[in-house]
């Protein structure tokens, strides 16, 4: 009976020992889950902040390309007047 009772003590040990492992790797992957959440918001922003830089080039290249449509049309008048 007592080496019976000495079993279950163990058992309830190992139990006890199994369920505070998994509370610990469900604290991990908690802890996990949140940095992966934090760095998918900071990849957002990211995406943002390129998106508007790109409106801003983009500008600028159409700027450009203007001008220089002016001047390709300016040069081409000149070239006619030779």
């Amino acid at each position: 009976m007592e080496n019976i009772l000495k079993q279950i003590l163990d058992e309830l040990k190992t139990l006890k020992e199994g369920q505070k492992k998994l509370e610990e790797g469900q604290k991990k992957l908690e802890e996990g889950q949140k940095k992966l959440e934090e760095g998918q918001k900071k990849l957002e922003e990211g995406q943002k902040e390129i998106r508007s830089e790109l409106r801003y080039i983009w500008d600028d290249i159409k700027k450009i390309d203007a001008r220089l449509t002016k001047q390709e049309e300016e040069t081409f008048i000149l070239k006619r007047m030779k």
